[in-house]
């Protein structure tokens, strides 16, 4: 009754009052938001959230006098208009507030909330349901508003890019329906249509320096051809529009062919997963990101998302080679039913979904599984759940139709509202993801540091030994905690560690590995704790970096550490270590040798080095 009532109530409002329905709706959006994510303003800032006390810093240190190239991610002005946001939310707090970045977080979530509105009435104008397109468009925005998965997408507070990458790419296919419409005959003058195809261009240069996804926008655009204005599929159905597509596919092809494999784009030597490997367990992913979006759960992946168990075949699980057939038969689906008057805008919105993950969930090395990656797809996904419930609900007792409406509604809010409080406290983050049936290595990780400052070593040790037994490419990093866990406490180490130390698969991640052996040699060049048997130590990371180089992978995140441990007992072991390395190519190993040539001048190395080194220096800036 409720559902009924707040239906006719927003119809009345769109048919009679259309400033009074907008004020009403926004009103509504805002409160409905500011009740789910309330719980996890309060959280701190996680994984490469941090990545923001950096740019404190640069605040601390200039002020409004900051260069735009000092803000970028990665690359010069890279992702610049989500650096200029974060630099505000630092400049207004006097440093980094994690409240109010997730507040402006929020913020941008609803407006995204009222463009998705927009976007899905526009289309449905096209369509036989624009009758009903208020109301539907409002139920598809009220879901995306309230899903518990875009709750990563909101409160991982990094991922700001992404939000405003949505905003933008949103405003570029709201000017380019406009236009769409304005170009197909409708009286509209001539400037109009120029200043709504420029939109198109500006939101989406914007949606591009917010974050590089931004890229689907002309695939998203050729989607809204195909599957709601009649006249282009009516064009590719002619020789002309044929011949015209698979000269385009070929040309892509090509160009996929010639360009990506010799890409660094491609570069998988830093993955603990093969290209193959890859694209089989998305298949996996994308049907779990689908069963969380329709039904999700509290006890759903959070933060932490490493650890998924790969595909290494299409049968190896069986549930990868249905994971296949069903994403296939999704494709056959759209396309068989494109030109259907009820089911092609379903069909519409199952592609949007899935051409969203064109990029972040197709041959990319990039990790497995986030779920902020769904926030704008998850668009196309609440479309056709809405108009495929629409159309079944239709043919249901009204009653019945509108308790199913209200119970999943209210039921995905409170889903939303429990998984945005998991972000307020690092222990219940940690703790979400060490519930499933594999492991989070760094939750795990995580997990063990709590236990370590609480002086319980024993739950520490059995999640690391949790790890080793589950994550074979995280052992090697799991046993180096270990052992940085025993210095920490003065417990004697198992014998059993350095037996297995120099196991390694060389997939192991060399940024994660980094970090553990930082840990280890720093605890122990501030205590010299027993635990650590250098003479044992360092033969076994030596076998591991010649491991790594016998697989062509870089080996440098080891031989730092090596010659920092041989260091501690003798720095001119230490510099004959990193004198070779420089030798054999490795150039950062010259720089660290430079600088330990400037804190020690009785280390000696060979004249040839040196005047290598002395031509290394003079390219320093």
């Amino acid at each position: 009754m409720l559902n009924f009532v707040t239906g006719r109530v927003i119809q009345f409002s769109l048919q009679n009052s259309p400033r009074i329905a907008w004020l009403s709706g926004l009103l509504f959006a805002a409160l409905l938001a500011g009740v789910v994510y309330a719980p996890g303003l309060s959280g701190g800032l996680y994984l490469d959230s941090t990545k923001l006390y950096q740019l404190e810093q640069i605040y601390r240190e200039h002020g409004a006098e900051v260069e735009l190239e000092d803000l970028s991610f990665a690359r010069k002005y890279g992702r610049i208009i989500p650096q200029l946001s974060f630099y505000l939310n630092i400049a207004v707090s006097d440093g980094v507030d994690p409240h109010s970045i997730k507040v402006t977080n929020v913020v941008i979530h609803v407006v995204n909330a009222i463009l998705v509105f927009l976007f899905v009435t526009m289309l449905l104008e096209q369509t036989r349901y624009r009758d009903k397109g208020g109301l539907l468009a409002a139920a598809v925005a009220m879901i995306w508003l309230i899903s518990a998965v875009n709750v990563s997408g909101v409160l991982y507070a990094v991922q700001r890019m992404n939000q405003l990458a949505t905003l933008f790419s949103l405003a570029a296919l709201i000017a380019y329906v406009s236009f769409r419409g304005a170009a197909s005959g409708r009286a509209t003058p001539g400037a109009t249509r120029v200043a709504l195809a420029a939109g198109v261009g500006a939101f989406s240069i914007l949606a591009y320096a917010s974050k590089e996804n931004a890229v689907l926008i002309p695939v998203f655009i050729v989607l809204v051809e195909l599957f709601v204005f009649p006249d282009v599929p009516k064009w590719l159905g002619t020789k002309a529009g044929i011949a015209t597509t698979v000269a385009a596919s070929l040309l892509l092809v090509a160009l996929l062919i010639g360009f990506l494999p010799g890409s660094s784009l491609m570069d998988y030597s830093d993955r603990t997963f093969t290209l193959e490997e890859r694209v089989l367990t998305q298949a996996r992913i994308l049907w779990m990101y689908i069963g969380q979006l329709i039904v999700p759960t509290t006890t759903a992946i959070g933060l932490y998302q490493d650890g998924i168990p790969l595909s290494t075949g299409l049968f190896s699980p069986p549930a990868t080679a249905a994971a296949v057939a069903g994403i296939t038969g999704l494709v056959v689906f759209a396309v068989h039913y494109r030109a259907d008057q009820k089911i092609g805008i379903i069909a519409f919105g199952l592609s949007f979904f899935l051409a969203g993950h064109m990029l972040e969930s197709s041959v990319f090395p990039l990790e497995l599984y986030y779920e902020h990656r769904n926030y704008l797809p998850s668009l196309g996904l609440y479309l056709a759940l809405v108009l495929a419930a629409y159309w079944i609900l239709q043919r249901i007792p009204q009653p019945y139709a509108t308790g199913i409406a209200v119970v999943y509604l209210v039921g995905a809010a409170f889903v939303a509202h429990a998984k945005a409080g998991t972000w307020s406290d690092e222990e219940r983050v940690y703790r979400l993801a060490l519930a499933r049936d594999y492991v989070s290595p760094r939750a795990a990780s995580g997990m063990a540091q709590l236990y370590l400052e609480r002086g319980q070593i024993a739950p520490a040790v059995a999640l690391l030994d949790r790890v080793i037994a589950g994550s074979p490419h995280e052992a090697f990093r799991a046993r180096l905690q270990k052992l940085y866990l025993w210095c920490a406490t003065g417990a004697a180490p198992d014998e059993l560690l350095y037996s297995r130390l120099a196991d390694v698969t060389g997939r192991e991640l060399a940024i994660e590995v980094s970090q553990a052996m930082s840990n280890v040699v720093n605890i122990y060049k501030s205590t010299g704790c027993d635990a650590i048997k250098v003479d044992r130590l360092v033969p076994l990371l030596e076998s591991v970096s010649s491991a790594l180089r016998a697989r062509e992978r870089s080996s440098w995140h080891i031989d730092y550490y090596v010659g920092e441990l041989y260091a501690t007992f003798d720095r001119q072991r230490a510099a004959r270590w990193l004198e070779q390395l420089f030798l054999d190519g490795e150039e950062s190993a010259g720089w660290a040798l430079i600088e330990m040539l400037k804190r020690d001048e009785s280390i000696r190395v060979d004249p040839g080095t040196a005047d290598a080194l002395e031509v290394l220096g003079a390219r320093a800036p």
